[in-house]
């Protein structure tokens, strides 16, 4: 069965349960079966289709990346993550096992179930370039420049698929993600 997943509030929670939705434990949405009618949950439903155009990624089998890494500047200990898909669609061609870099948009959905990871988030530089989200340190503040964290072999989310068990943790994302930026995958 298909599901719809709700964007709701959580001062809204009862509200949603009472008018028949459910909530899934392991994305922590609140959903509806695709075939339930609709229209008693519009102001909790994503908002009308982006524009396929309008966002070079999408997967319905995506995940957040977690891992642990030292700071690029402080040296302190962080977390970082990244949007790690299983399977998806780049400009519409098919991709398997890719993580995504330099992230310049997101859908709100997406935007949405990202919150609890409050040190990745959009931030500009003073001259205008490099808008896009990253990881910062919790730290330093400073912004973990994506390059040194998907570029290289030793790198912790250049091969996702290979790396050591229990090194990277994956939590699932709800629905269809949209966003646009730069996927990286291993050629073999």
């Amino acid at each position: 069965m298909q599901r719809t997943y709700l964007f709701v509030p959580p001062e809204e929670y009862s509200e949603v349960r009472a008018l028949g939705a459910r909530w899934d434990s392991d994305s922590k949405c609140w959903y509806i079966e695709a075939d339930e009618a609709s229209d008693q949950f519009s102001e909790w439903l994503p908002n009308a289709e982006p524009d396929e155009e309008s966002f070079s990624i999408a997967s319905t089998e995506a995940y957040v990346a977690a891992t642990t890494t030292s700071c690029q500047r402080c040296r302190s200990r962080i977390e970082v993550i990244c949007i790690y898909c299983e399977s998806g669609g780049v400009l519409g061609d098919p991709v398997a096992q890719f993580t995504v870099s330099g992230v310049s948009a997101m859908d709100e959905a997406l935007a949405q179930q990202l919150k609890p990871w409050s040190n990745f988030y959009k931030l500009a530089d003073a001259d205008g370039e490099g808008n896009y989200f990253a990881n910062h340190c919790s730290h330093c503040g400073v912004r973990q420049d994506d390059m040194y964290l998907h570029s290289e072999p030793d790198q912790p989310f250049f091969d996702i698929p290979r790396t050591a068990p229990g090194s990277i943790k994956l939590t699932p994302l709800a629905g269809t993600i949209r966003l646009s930026g730069n996927e990286h995958f291993v050629v073999e």
